[in-house]
């Protein structure tokens, strides 16, 4: 990503939510755990965590490379993350052996608080695991792999002007066992088969701009989830003769914010549904009877309803940047 784009980001996040001071302490981005022995399938996590050293940052671009081959990748979340705004979510580019995720958050974030028991510095978790289909003969040496940040990864400042911090990087490395040593389970299944709450409620909002779908009305939405991650959104217009229907039975479509109605008359309740990724749902809709923004309005003002005014701010720069 474009470096003045992550600096605008910042510094309107910084005027929104105030400026903290500067210290020259270099922030840390490390990965937890750092080492361990697994066997090849079994999926384990990754956390990406920063420790601040006393500084307030707001946002941070990530890029870690794997050795694709060795060990995958089984799944990326954003599930229980201190960010609340994300210009990419964490995404697995398995041709290029590549995770990376851009995200932030209003008013910054300034390290744990005094006695908070909890690691509360969580931006991301990858769960990785050994390749089954290139597993070497018992009497060659155990793999290896390293998971490291990438030269692009940086960290900002909230200092109003979206300062790259000085950034000091700790990688990790893993080892590979005989799967036969002894049964270990596996991380991602367990969070999946423990997540049994669905994302976050939200609101859909209704908009019409000249400058976005030539001045078609659209809807956004966003939420969080906070133990696996939110997985996709689906979408569904339900006319006034299939509303009676089971929702299961409703025309669903896999979509993504801003979604271009397609009912331009506006007689359809837009059905949103969030979906984590155990398959956990949150529904919400906006019904006719609504008010939707008739005025023109900025070309970004409808992605208020996905993170706030705070995003507003920042997502307006970045589509300008663009």
């Amino acid at each position: 990503m474009n470096r003045s784009i992550i600096v605008a980001v910042i510094a309107a996040a910084a005027i929104i939510g105030g400026v903290a001071p500067v210290v020259s302490r270099a922030a840390e981005l490390y990965l937890d755990p750092a080492s361990g022995k697994y066997a090849p399938g079994v999926a384990f996590p990754v956390v990406v965590r920063v420790n601040t050293q006393n500084q307030c940052i707001n946002a941070a671009e990530v890029e870690i490379a794997y050795p694709k081959g060795i060990i995958e990748p089984v799944a990326a979340s954003d599930g229980d993350s201190i960010f609340s705004i994300w210009v990419k979510e964490p995404t697995i580019y398995a041709d290029y052996g590549l995770v990376s995720f851009v995200g932030g958050l209003p008013g910054g974030y300034c390290g744990r608080i005094a006695g908070d028991p909890s690691l509360s510095n969580r931006l991301a978790t990858i769960y990785f695991a050994f390749s089954t289909s290139t597993v070497p003969a018992s009497s060659t040496p155990p793999r290896t792999a390293a998971i490291t940040f990438m030269s692009g990864t940086r960290v900002t400042l909230n200092d109003g002007a979206g300062t790259i911090a000085p950034l000091a990087l700790a990688n990790a490395s893993f080892t590979e066992i005989t799967a036969g040593h002894y049964a270990q389970i596996n991380s991602w299944q367990a969070a999946i088969q423990n997540d049994t709450t669905p994302p976050e409620p939200f609101t859909v909002q209704v908009y019409r701009d000249p400058s976005l779908f030539n001045g078609q009305w659209f809807a956004v939405f966003s939420t969080v989830d906070k133990q696996t991650g939110i997985d996709h959104y689906e979408v569904a217009e339900v006319s006034s003769s299939t509303a009676n229907e089971p929702q299961n039975e409703w025309d669903w479509k896999r979509a993504i914010s801003p979604y271009l109605i397609q009912d331009q008359s506006m007689k359809s309740v837009i059905a949103v549904r969030a979906i984590d990724a155990a398959g956990n749902i949150r529904f919400e809709e906006w019904t006719p009877t609504s008010t939707p923004a008739t005025a023109p309005v900025n070309p970004i003002f409808p992605l208020i309803a996905i993170i706030g005014v705070v995003g507003f701010v920042i997502l307006q720069i970045i589509m300008r940047l663009l």
